[in-house]
């Protein structure tokens, strides 16, 4: 028989982070982010500041002030970078035959940005990660990409918001399902 007071608790409640996520997807959805003439870097800092926002507030352990507000701020940042460079390295590659540089520019930067984001969750000691659920949270972040990509193609009143919303709920039902004790978790910021 299974002592439930014995198990390891997930750092995260996760029930209301996927409602904190749906609130903020409808806001960006409905606002002035979900119009193509926004501001690139601002709407993917808003993004980020977003999705990180979801998770500070979700935690199951208080932290201080201080720490959400830098992991928020990281997250924003981190999150306009990759954009940027993908941006930039995008223009290299719009030459090549059919865009397809420009899909696989696309893909490796939804995978960078995953990657380097769950390390932030990891390092920030929110949850614990393998290098394995790392591959996996980057494929699950790869395949909504994918689906936000193709779906814009078909349904241009969808904007950048709708990458995003799709990424965050990627990334986290990935998190949710790989979260929780490892043999050989990322290790953890010094709580502070």
């Amino acid at each position: 028989m299974h002592d439930e007071s014995r198990r390891p608790r997930k750092h995260i409640v996760y029930t209301r982070h996927f409602l904190l996520l749906t609130a903020f997807g409808i806001c960006i959805a409905t606002a002035g982010l979900a119009h193509s003439g926004f501001d690139l870097s601002l709407a993917f800092a808003i993004y980020g500041a977003l999705h990180a926002s979801a998770l500070v507030l979700a935690l199951r352990v208080p932290q201080p002030l201080w720490r959400k507000c830098l992991f928020v701020a990281v997250a924003a940042v981190l999150c306009v970078m990759t954009a940027r460079v993908g941006a930039y390295a995008g223009r290299w590659l719009a030459t090549s035959p059919g865009g397809a540089g420009l899909y696989v520019l696309f893909g490796l930067a939804s995978i960078i940005g995953a990657v380097a984001y769950a390390i932030l969750v990891a390092l920030f000691g929110f949850a614990q990660l393998t290098p394995r659920s790392l591959a996996a949270i980057a494929a699950a972040c790869l395949a909504a990409a994918v689906i936000a990509l193709l779906s814009l193609v078909r349904a241009h009143f969808l904007g950048p918001w709708w990458l995003a919303v799709l990424w965050w709920y990627a990334f986290s039902a990935a998190l949710w399902y790989f979260d929780g004790p490892k043999r050989r978790p990322i290790t953890t910021l010094a709580s502070g």
